[in-house]
């Protein structure tokens, strides 16, 4: 005969048992759709998407104050950039001359004061960029990466 506790016991194994399989399947789900061949310069990023990256420069070109509700615990600031790619898009969808691109945090949030001074963003100042272009899938057509600012610093939130 089982007792309460030793039923208690049995329910408590098997939803660690349950909860330790759901950790295996995500991590090797969340692994495996992602992969970078450096040689290629091709990104194959979650949805089975594959990126062509151009590398270049981003030319900061305004830097305007959001109007917020008094409520926003920091003020928010429009950033406009130019991108000058290294050599020629061939990506028709994908031209960059004489179009200006703002710079958002990868929550698609406007950034703050603190971050601009973190990583010295002002006007005139160019930083290396890369032009992340689809080629296969159905993911965000054209995407920008700074590899020398983190768009995921959410320190001021």
């Amino acid at each position: 005969m089982v007792t309460f506790s030793g039923c208690k016991r049995k329910i408590i194994d098997y939803v660690m048992k349950l909860t330790f399989s759901a950790l295996i399947v995500l991590f090797i789900c969340a692994f495996s759709t992602f992969t970078v061949d450096k040689g290629k310069g091709e990104h194959l990023i979650g949805g089975q998407c594959e990126y062509k990256v151009y590398e270049g420069r981003a030319k900061i070109i305004s830097i305007t104050k959001k109007s917020e509700p008094d409520s926003y615990p920091y003020k928010r600031y429009e950033v406009k950039f130019l991108f000058t790619p290294d050599q020629e898009t061939k990506e028709a969808y994908a031209q960059t001359e004489g179009k200006e691109f703002l710079l958002l945090l990868s929550n698609s949030s406007y950034p703050g004061p603190k971050f601009l001074e973190k990583y010295g963003i002002k006007i005139g100042k160019v930083f290396a960029c890369y032009l992340k272009v689809i080629i296969k899938g159905t993911c965000t057509p054209v995407l920008f990466e700074f590899p020398y600012i983190r768009l995921d610093d959410y320190f001021e939130n």
